[in-house]
């Protein structure tokens, strides 16, 4: 064979390749997300949900006398997306103490997806993401408040606690884990993960599959930092009341793991908060005593009055006069 045909032949192939490669790499991997619902389960993959497909599963990487089945379309407002499902009849084939491999063909019989790798047990619960910080009920508004002298000066100092108000029969403890002020690490990302989700205006913005990978990178990170029921980190929580650290400031970051335990039913939740700090001065009144005196008032009346006490005086004393000069006449005519 020439060298040339030999060249033409390998452009060829690596033409052919770069046409195929793409498809093949971004069905490889582009991961399904696998999202549970009640008992069955409904797996969404981008490169699948536009048109109708049929797919399969088997327990390794080549297609092996597989039984496919015709895709779903997706419910609850989700603009008729295709998906495929893991539901009474099509569970028989997912092999759930090994490997589950996912087979998705198109109308054409051409593979969209081959062999690609799944595990439900890393299922999306999504109703267990909608729920966290819900499952225990409680009330973060509360302060609680308390007196200490600091530098010779009473304080009144506040800060926030969680009370429970969930079941009152039912026993309490807690883990408190502080975030770090600088720098980011899995409680962080835990934290900032809670509150876009809690963003309902941005996340209905998001593509269905760009929400549930949210969801999704949640869910794994927060199976992976709960604590288990039985880890001995866990303090009792006193008066249905879980008070910040004293040594907390203001705007520190924690995440509090809350435990229920009620008979053989065991529930963990958390609730993911940032500390309050207030210190108030409280500087005593001065009582002063003030010795009150009467003094005759000076108004406009009391002139007045005086005036016509002067005024009768003088009129007396006229008159007396007149009486005395008219007695002392008579005298001198005897």
């Amino acid at each position: 064979m020439e060298r040339s045909t030999i060249k033409f032949i390998t452009i060829s192939i690596l033409l052919l390749a770069i046409i195929l490669l793409p498809n093949i790499v971004s069905a490889e991997t582009q991961n399904s997300i696998i999202v549970k619902q009640s008992n069955n389960y409904i797996i969404y993959n981008e490169s699948i949900m536009k048109e109708e497909f049929t797919f399969a599963f088997g327990n390794s990487k080549e297609e092996k006398d597989l039984i496919y089945f015709p895709s779903a379309k997706a419910e609850n407002g989700e603009e008729g997306r295709n998906v495929a499902y893991i539901d009474e009849e099509t569970k028989a084939y997912i092999n759930e103490t090994g490997d589950t491999f996912f087979f998705v063909k198109n109308k054409a019989g051409e593979y969209i997806l081959e062999g690609q790798k799944i595990d439900i047990k890393q299922a999306l619960d999504k109703k267990y993401v909608e729920e966290t910080t819900k499952r225990i009920k409680v009330d973060t508004t509360k302060n609680n408040v308390e007196v200490k002298e600091i530098n010779g000066v009473k304080t009144e100092i506040t800060k926030g606690k969680v009370v429970i108000t969930d079941d009152t029969k039912a026993k309490y403890s807690y883990i408190l884990i502080k975030l770090p002020t600088t720098g980011e690490n899995d409680y962080t990302k835990l934290m900032n993960l809670a509150e876009k989700i809690s963003n309902k205006e941005e996340v209905e913005k998001l593509e269905l599959i760009e929400k549930l990978k949210l969801m999704e990178s949640f869910y794994t990170l927060y199976k992976e930092k709960e604590p288990k029921s039985n880890d001995s980190s866990w303090l009792p929580v006193e008066n249905l009341e879980i008070m910040q650290p004293e040594d907390s400031k203001n705007e520190e970051q924690y995440i509090v793991y809350i435990k229920s335990e009620n008979g053989e039913e065991t529930t963990i939740d958390a609730q993911f908060l940032t500390s309050y700090e207030k210190y108030t001065p409280i500087y005593e009144k001065e009582t002063i005593k003030i010795k009150e005196t009467t003094k005759l008032p000076v108004t406009f009346d009391s002139t007045i009055t005086l005036i016509v006490i002067f005024a009768i005086i003088v009129v007396a004393i006229i008159v007396l006069l007149v009486i005395r000069k008219k007695v002392s006449k008579k005298e001198e005519k005897k």
